[in-house]
Parts: C-alpha cells; structure tokens; sequence
C-alpha cells in the first residue's frame, strides 16, 4: 500500500510519504479512488508547500480516468486590513 501511494506522489514530483504521514491515512486498500485522492491531496496540504502539487495530483487521477473532486486548498500570505 505504500509502494502504491508513493509511486503517485513520486509520478507527480513529491516526496514520499514519512511514516507518520503513513500512519495517519485512512485508506487500506491500494485503488485510485477519492479516499485515496482525499488522503494524498491532505498530505500535500499539511506539508504547507507552495507549489504545483495539487494540480498536477488532479491531473494523474483524472490520467487514470477518474473525475475526483477537487479539495479546495487556496492560500495566500497577503495579510489585508491592519495598520502598518
């Protein structure tokens, strides 16, 4: 099961998953599915990384031909409506 889900992060450029973050999925079967998709696009947010990363997660399900909804994820480090 990790072999598999590190095979997809490593196809979209990530690192592999550590073994905390392994432990923490709840997933136990090895499909491409939207638990899996949810699973790997949560890790990807908790690594905090501003990238392409979601996108390109996105793009190998939807190669796999499977249409996942998209986990909103936008963030921003503009601060608005303070006095400087």
């Amino acid at each position: 099961m990790r072999e598999f889900l590190n095979n997809i992060l490593a196809f979209i450029g990530a690192e592999s998953l550590t073994d905390l973050e392994f432990a923490a999925l709840p997933i136990d079967s090895a499909a491409y599915n939207q638990s899996t998709y949810d699973a790997l696009s949560g890790v990807l947010v908790s690594r905090e990384s501003v990238s392409t990363m979601q996108d390109r997660l996105v793009g190998y399900f939807k190669g796999k031909g499977l249409d996942v909804a998209v986990a909103q994820t936008g963030r921003s480090n503009i601060f608005l409506g303070a006095v400087l």
